[in-house]
């Protein structure tokens, strides 16, 4: 019932907070605070578990586009049983759901404030932690391959950072959809996890001169026609290698830049060669393109129910979550962590 309260609330809940902003290392600490009340179109949910994202590391440090001000909770997106809901959210106490969570409190506590416009239900028998990943990261490489760049079965896709959380979806992804994968990652034991996810092609990302060995790579693999789709979450040298690796109408779809560097599309590199860079924040569908993102969640349940995907997703416990942003940080992650209370 929208705007009704059950009224077993807690007064208190447990959470990671950021009262001066700064590096998670130095910003966070464990506090007891009083109950966050929803709000309009916010719900306020018993957390089962939340994804460990990079974005994280960035809320602490008030560079994240989303900048809620302090006193803040990160944790930005979470699997939970609505407890109450606000003004403007029709979802029962005791409905179990996954959403983008209010940064004023998200994820890393015992409760958190999801954003109503967001949410999608969970199935009782799915665990949290998978609900989580297949809800943001999978939707993720849902949206940019098949959405945004109508990636079809028997099509090369070269998917950057593929050993990563979205990557590693996207690869598989892919493949269940019956396309070809090149992939990079960083060193050895990520190059085999690609190649076991499904990859045909895999280069190593921390190798001599990998913007050339990737070059190499796809276009041998391609027959130097280049690829139809390209999944770009890293930037840097890779993102800006990709760009000459597109086929005649690729569709390079653009995820992030977890290498700190935004590559540079010139026009008339767009217009010679006739593919499109293609933006994807699938924030945005999540509220603005309702349907896209459904009709990938009923995709995405059916994937892994039949075992098609899995999440590869490892659980820490709340109290860990510094360690696990600063394993995010260093980049020795395979696959997604997340935190359960």
């Amino acid at each position: 019932m929208s705007g009704t309260p059950v009224t077993t609330l807690p007064t208190t809940i447990t959470a990671w907070r950021v009262n001066e902003l700064g590096h998670p290392r130095d910003s966070l600490r464990l506090e007891e605070i009083p109950t966050p009340e929803p709000g309009p179109e916010r719900v306020l949910v018993r957390v089962e578990a939340t994804n460990v994202n990079f974005a994280d590391i960035l809320v602490c440090q008030g560079i994240y586009q989303d900048r809620p001000g302090v006193p803040l909770t990160p944790g930005t997106e979470s699997c939970g049983i609505v407890v109450a809901a606000g003004p403007g959210v029709d979802v029962a106490p005791g409905t179990r759901v996954a959403g983008l969570a209010d940064l004023r409190h998200g994820g890393y506590g015992t409760h958190a404030l999801l954003k109503g416009p967001t949410l999608l239900p969970i199935p009782a028998d799915l665990d949290a932690a998978d609900a989580t990943v297949l809800y943001s990261t999978f939707q993720t490489a849902h949206v940019g391959l098949f959405h945004r760049g109508q990636l079809q079965a028997g099509q090369w896709v070269l998917v950057l950072g593929a050993s990563s959380g979205v990557g590693a979806a996207a690869v598989q992804l892919a493949v269940a959809r019956g396309a070809r994968v090149i992939a990079t990652a960083g060193g050895a034991e990520k190059l085999a996890h690609c190649t076991a996810l499904g990859a045909e092609v895999v280069v190593d990302s921390t190798g001599p001169e990998p913007a050339a060995a990737l070059y190499e790579a796809t276009m041998a693999a391609t027959s130097g026609q280049g690829v139809e789709v390209a999944f770009d979450p890293v930037g840097g040298p890779l993102g800006d290698v990709t760009r000459r690796l597109m086929g005649f109408e690729g569709r390079l779809v653009v995820i992030g830049f977890a290498s700190g560097t935004i590559p540079a599309y010139p026009g008339n590199h767009v217009l010679v060669k006739n593919y499109g860079v293609l933006g994807m924040a699938w924030a945005e569908y999540a509220v603005r393109r309702r349907p896209v993102v459904e009709e990938a969640h009923a995709d995405l349940l059916d994937l892994h129910r039949t075992g098609r995907i899995r999440t590869d997703v490892r659980t820490l416990p709340l109290s860990d979550v510094p360690a696990a942003l600063a394993e995010l940080e260093a980049r020795s992650v395979t696959g997604r962590l997340a935190m359960v209370p």
